[in-house]
């Protein structure tokens, strides 16, 4: 099947309001896409179900599932953005104050309590007219090479399109893989040498830290908490270590994996309890499936070494291995007929300036509002 062929499936699928999900995984130009015959709500219990599910911040909410295996297409061409769009950031002198007095709060609840670094956000409308959801993806498929990119809908939920830079889990046999990812700022070139600030490098710490602490039940072996490195996200830079090792058995649970790892401190804070109270009793809205999670869940892949084409019994066998990959739901917008609602938030701590938080909140919003 080629690109062409399988976008125009795509376009009919969401013609006809039927739920699918298209994608591309960082810094790749294969897609997959997964397509539902019907409009029927499919969740996830106990994690040994297969497809794409799609899962929201509240881990008692329920996670849904697009069930199957992706058609996957190769070297698809997502084109070049023409120019850097330059956004204005549209917020209300109101919402901007709003979001000030939030952080704020924050500030003086971890001075006065056990709670170290909770994450607070916002949600920014922006009219898209005559913006369809597929040119979408392809323009952040173009400027987010090194994010997964993707597009969902379901008619019984609603259509999602997101580029995030982070990683919840990956799991491919025994191997695992997941990473810290914390601080932000503007990127600007490849020459200048970034410079991180004490807070933005104790916040990092902390949760590489804490998703440490959280990995040390599964007794992972060849466990390795990699150097600290500056990670690129369209626009904008995060300080990112990557955490590996491999389980010591072959049947540990992916469910428990999710439960310890979600949400992460770098979406919701630490001590986790402490702070998804402070942000269910505080934001003034409900965050939906923005800072959840989503990918691929139990997918078949070949694992095979390369053979001897010529030996053709050796081509019969194969090494499948179920793989599972996802990636927390961040830089993301919530596409409403001609409304983009466009979600963004950061980590607070002790050390946290209220007015440049709101300003990191202004150049997150720019990382997927200049496609629009």
């Amino acid at each position: 099947m080629t690109a062409n062929e399988l976008i125009k499936l795509v376009e009919n699928q969401y013609t006809a309001n039927l739920p699918f999900v298209i994608y591309k995984k960082s810094n790749a130009n294969n897609i997959g896409v997964l397509l539902q015959n019907d409009d029927t709500l499919h969740t996830v219990t106990n994690f040994e179900e297969q497809g794409f599910v799609f899962a929201p911040f509240d881990s008692s909410r329920t996670t849904v599932l697009i069930p199957g295996e992706p058609i996957y297409v190769a070297d698809f061409d997502f084109g070049h953005m023409s120019s850097k769009a330059s956004i204005k950031e549209t917020a209300s002198e109101f919402e901007k104050n709003e979001h000030i007095a939030l952080v704020s709060a924050a500030i003086r609840y971890i001075k006065e309590t056990e709670l170290q670094k909770v994450v607070v956000s916002r949600k920014q409308k922006i009219e898209t007219p005559d913006l369809e959801p597929l040119t979408l993806f392809k323009k952040l498929g173009a400027a987010y090479k090194n994010a997964f990119v993707y597009l969902w809908h379901h008619p019984k939920v609603g259509t999602w399109l997101g580029a995030t830079p982070e990683t919840l889990v990956s799991v491919n046999g025994r191997s695992f893989e997941t990473m810290a990812l914390a601080g932000t700022q503007p990127y600007i070139d490849d020459t200048r040498e970034v410079e991180w600030g004490t807070k933005e490098q104790e916040e990092q710490q902390l949760v590489t830290d804490e998703i440490v602490s959280k990995l040390q039940p599964f007794n992972l072996v060849k466990f390795k908490v990699h150097e600290r490195e500056n990670h690129r996200a369209g626009n904008l830079l995060h300080l990112r270590t990557r955490i590996t090792g491999s389980f010591s058995i072959t049947n540990t649970s992916i469910k428990d994996i999710v439960a310890a790892l979600h949400p992460t401190p770098a979406v919701c804070g630490f001590p986790r309890d402490l702070a998804k109270e402070f942000i269910k009793e505080q934001e003034s809205y409900d965050r939906e499936f923005y800072t959840g999670y989503l990918g691929e869940l139990n997918i078949l892949k070949d694992q095979s070494k390369r053979r001897n084409p010529r030996n053709v019994e050796n081509l019969v066998y194969k090494t499948l291995t179920k793989s599972t990959q996802l990636y927390v739901n961040l830089r993301c917008m919530q596409f409403k007929n001609t409304t983009a609602e466009i979600y963004i938030g950061g980590g607070i701590t002790k050390d946290s300036d209220a007015v440049n938080e709101w300003e990191e909140t202004v150049n997150k919003a720019q990382t997927i509002a200049s496609i629009l």
